[in-house]
């Protein structure tokens, strides 16, 4: 395995090309592990390479990034661990670094909003699924410091466990903070459906620079 922090799965595609690849890192939500986000990278234009990496909080047969949500005191452990994760993975693998975009689903959202208001500079953008602004990571949501940065914001109507008054607040703050945000609602509960998945796969061909899918 790669010199890197966290255990993780890994997909590079076949190049013949010498040049850096561009990659997305998707990260789980609570109780997940490395395989569980295998499901959108259907969504990834082809020649992507992908890295899943296991949240270090482990919890009731799965792992997570943080268990409280609001006081913040294992947050930052959590963000911190995917802060080093991502910096490291143009060292251990053949990446274009100014390419390296984020997904996350649920907790994964929120350490993705976290880690893209912390350090803008270390990822190109992000697709927020279903997920949440945690309370730790609002202050960083500045005017100006997102400027320019693409983001992919999707939630379910129906959605029982994060309400979709939660995507309104990461929308407003990020909005504010210069971020260009593609803001889309599902009548679901959380999860993806057959819709968000077709306007997730044009987003990311898009924000790639690939040939846009059918």
């Amino acid at each position: 395995m790669a010199d890197v922090n966290l255990i993780h799965r890994a997909h590079l595609p076949e190049s013949g090309a010498a040049s850096r690849l561009p990659a997305m890192v998707t990260v789980h939500g609570w109780l997940g592990n490395e395989h569980v986000m295998a499901i959108f990278e259907r969504a990834l234009p082809e020649g992507v390479a992908v890295f899943s990496p296991r949240g270090p909080v482990i919890a009731d047969g799965g792992y997570g990034w943080f268990a409280d949500r609001d006081a913040g005191t294992d947050f930052m452990p959590g963000l911190d661990a995917l802060h080093e994760y991502v910096r490291r993975l143009p060292e251990a693998y053949p990446l274009d670094p100014a390419r390296i975009f984020l997904m996350g689903f649920s907790q994964g959202t929120a350490m993705g909003y976290g880690l893209m208001l912390k350090e803008p500079g270390l990822v190109a953008g992000l697709a927020a699924l279903a997920g949440f602004l945690p309370t730790p990571a609002q202050i960083w949501a500045e005017p100006g410091r997102l400027e320019g940065k693409p983001v992919f914001i999707a939630h379910g109507m129906e959605d029982e466990r994060v309400p979709v008054v939660e995507a309104h607040r990461a929308r407003e703050a990020l909005t504010r903070a210069g971020a260009e945000v593609a803001y889309h609602e599902y009548p679901t509960s959380h999860k993806m459906n057959a819709q968000g998945m077709r306007d997730l796969k044009r987003w990311l061909a898009a924000v790639y620079n690939f040939s846009r899918p059918d």
